[in-house]
């Protein structure tokens, strides 16, 4: 209180100069005003979450339509994959174990580390 009677008396005026006195709407206005804002800001809200569950309905029957490969042809391509998979590790745990051997210089040391799992990013 002591900071608005020095702003008051420094500006040469009352509370009405700082803004804290009366206003020329009458509270019923501002109430109006209020809930008018309260609706503006409501309604946009339930805007976005429509546009939102619109656009993610969208995109789950567009993901939906896709075409699926055949049965028989997926079964065959697995089958040959596990066959390449499985190749394919083996050279990779030997390359790494070349690298590894040539840093050590053809030294007996086993490595500090296992494979465990090797796989393929989508």
């Amino acid at each position: 209180m002591k900071m608005i009677a020095i702003l008051s008396a420094a500006s040469g005026g009352g509370l009405g100069d700082l803004g804290f006195g009366k206003s020329d709407v009458a509270v019923g206005d501002a109430a109006l005003y209020a809930l008018v804002g309260l609706a503006i800001v409501v309604s946009v809200l339930a805007l976005l979450v429509f546009v939102f569950w619109l656009s993610g309905l969208l995109f789950k029957s567009k993901l939906m339509n896709k075409p699926a490969k055949d049965k028989s042809q997926s079964a065959v391509s697995s089958e040959a994959d596990d066959g390449d998979d499985e190749q394919l590790m083996a050279v990779i745990t030997a390359a790494i174990t070349a690298v590894y051997d040539s840093e050590n210089n053809g030294d007996d040391v086993r490595p500090e580390f296992v494979i465990r799992r090797i796989s393929r990013k989508k």
